[in-house]
């Protein structure tokens, strides 16, 4: 049944920028829309990342590609906008992966619209590419809607003075470099890439065919900076993943002054990057350093073999052992000399640098937690595999967790406030945490570990209330064994002043905004799961509050004396040209 309303309300300042979008502007994704909004004082929160149980290092082989990490991705991103995704490197590979790049595979979870860019020297593989991916299934997955293109370079700290081709080679694992063509022949022959490579779905078809001709194979190709190709080739937009996998030296280097303008402007939602032979520790620790000062939150990626959802996903690229369930192991908050054996790591390995001041991108790492069962390794150890009644009654063995510990208010303003505590110093590992409000009742469910990683704090921000009110808040911590006793604090909302002439609202009075479940905040429904359903908040002022304090609330309706919803999506323009009762 439709829900009538008596008023509805949209941002003006919206509806304007919208009526005049011209088709060249290249809109910003719901994930960045407040990247760069202010942060709160004591700089960035990392949502949802700890030391993990797993260990500080992979030791055994890294995923296949990149497939898993997508499918999480996709759970936490929507695909209703243009995206940019960047691969660099296009080496062929043996056997299953065939050329199941990570740019196609990226291709089948986010295709809206937007751009997929490949860089790399050898022109067989990048024509290969091109040929592959208008053919089906690409073909109809894209159907016009994502621009691919490719771009012949040869990657450096700086480019070498004009664009024009030169010879060229690669860095050899015993030192030195090597052709570009040897080394390609060479990876192409049976005893690298396996009797696949004659398939035409392989890169190495191309070439196989090239060298049983009697014209030499060369290959030469501008040197560029990453900068000049991001430029060139994209007009500097913002790239949501930039995938590196080049099989050089000095990637430190590389990294610092080829990369440097996209990094440093902060271009970049998701880096990731192989490591390989060519890496060294000291490589890895200085990159991830040169990261974290630019605010990115490096990580490896793990492949969680012995999770009991091993073999429940299904993928289009190469499945088995090695493509998934992944979780990520922390390097930022991690001391890389002391806790990462080199020696004891398999290479190659991926690592993942995620944008801090996005902090939606690290639920991908909550959800691979739960696909690898991380949450229970610690309380079920003893378990024999498949016994989930040895498990519950592990996790419930010591009660309940103790009350939440120096609990306090870190900012306040008139309609919301951020609070901050620690986690119990004794007994069994909170879950989670209830947060109750009064007067309202409100209460609201946050994740244990959505913490400060430099105070090892919990933190969490109360929106909707009301100025110049004093509120009690109570918080108690939620395990296996039960509920804590409750911490709790008295504070009063700063005052306020709201002038109507002021108001970026445009109303529409006694009709109905024509929206439903899909176009509301996420997570939609009443609290204290979701965000977009507020029943007994019928008053106008009650429910602009709270769209005023929901970032992603661009528009709510109001059914009078009765409750209130909030949106994410403007209105159909035929709604408000048509009011109905």
């Amino acid at each position: 049944m439709a829900r009538k309303c008596s008023a509805c309300l949209l941002l003006a300042g919206l509806l304007a920028s919208l009526e005049s979008f011209e088709a060249d502007d290249w809109p910003v994704c719901d994930n960045r829309a407040y990247r760069d909004d202010e942060t709160e004082p004591g700089g960035l929160k990392l949502l949802g990342v700890k030391e993990s149980p797993l260990g500080y290092f992979p030791q055994t082989p890294g995923a296949l590609t990149h497939e898993h990490f997508f499918k999480q991705l996709r759970e936490v991103l929507s695909d209703d906008c243009p995206r940019v995704m960047v691969q660099v490197g296009l080496q062929p590979a043996p056997g299953v992966l065939r050329n199941w790049t990570t740019a196609s595979l990226w291709l089948r979870y986010f295709n809206h619209s937007g751009i997929v860019l490949v860089v790399d020297p050898i022109e067989d593989y990048l024509a290969h590419f091109e040929d592959t991916l208008q053919q089906e299934p690409w073909a109809s997955v894209l159907a016009g809607k994502v621009q691919l293109r490719t771009a012949k370079a040869s990657l450096a700290t700086q480019a070498h003075g004009k664009a024009r081709d030169r010879p060229v080679s690669f860095d050899a694992a015993l030192g030195g470099t090597t052709l570009a063509s040897d080394e390609v022949m060479r990876s192409c022959s049976e005893s690298n890439a396996g009797p696949a490579a004659d398939s035409p779905l392989h890169a190495c078809s191309r070439v196989l065919k090239r060298m049983a001709q009697p014209e030499p194979i060369e290959y030469a190709a501008p040197v560029l900076s990453f900068d000049d190709v991001w430029k060139r080739e994209l007009g500097d937009k913002h790239i949501d993943f930039l995938r590196v996998d080049i099989g050089a030296r000095s990637m430190a280097a590389m990294f610092e002054k080829s990369f440097s303008k996209v990094l440093q402007s902060r271009s970049v939602s998701v880096l990731a990057f192989r490591i390989d032979g060519f890496w060294s520790k000291a490589d890895l620790k200085k990159v991830v350093e040169q990261l974290d000062k630019l605010e990115y939150f490096s990580m490896f990626s793990f492949v969680c073999r012995e999770s009991s959802q091993v073999g429940r996903f299904a993928y289009y690229g190469p499945d088995g052992l090695l493509a998934g369930p992944t979780t990520y192991l922390p390097l930022s908050s991690m001391d890389i000399d002391s806790v990462v054996d080199w020696d004891k790591m398999p290479l190659p390995q991926d690592v993942l640098a995620l944008d801090l001041r996005q902090p939606e991108l690290f639920k991908t790492v909550q959800l691979g937690d739960v696909q690898c069962d991380v949450d229970e390794d610690e309380a079920t150890e003893t378990c024999a595999a498949g016994d989930e009644q040895c498990k519950n009654q592990a996790m419930a063995a010591d009660g309940p967790p103790e009350r939440p510990e120096l609990m306090r208010v870190t900012r306040s303003s008139s309609r919301s406030l951020t609070l901050e505590w620690k986690p119990p110093s004794a007994g069994p590992t909170p879950d989670s945490y209830l947060v109750r409000v009064d007067p309202g009742a409100q209460e609201e469910t946050t994740d244990h570990d959505t913490f400060d990683t430099l105070k090892g704090v919990q933190m969490h921000t109360i929106n909707g209330l009301r100025p110049d009110t004093e509120y009690t808040i109570s918080i108690r911590a939620l395990g296996q064994g039960g509920e804590s006793g409750k911490a709790s604090l008295t504070h009063r909302t700063e005052q306020e002043e709201i002038s109507a002439s002021s108001s970026p609202y445009e109303v529409r009075e006694s009709m109905h905004c024509g929206m439903g479940g899909p176009e509301e905040v996420q997570p939609a429904g009443p609290a204290p799961g979701g965000k977009s359903y507020f029943p007994g908040f019928g008053e106008t002022e009650a429910c602009r509050i709270r769209c005023d304090d929901n970032r992603d609330c661009v528009a709510f309706q109001v059914h009078k004396g009765d409750a209130c919803w909030l949106y994410r999506r403007r209105p159909p323009p035929e709604r408000l040209s048509s009011p109905r009762d």
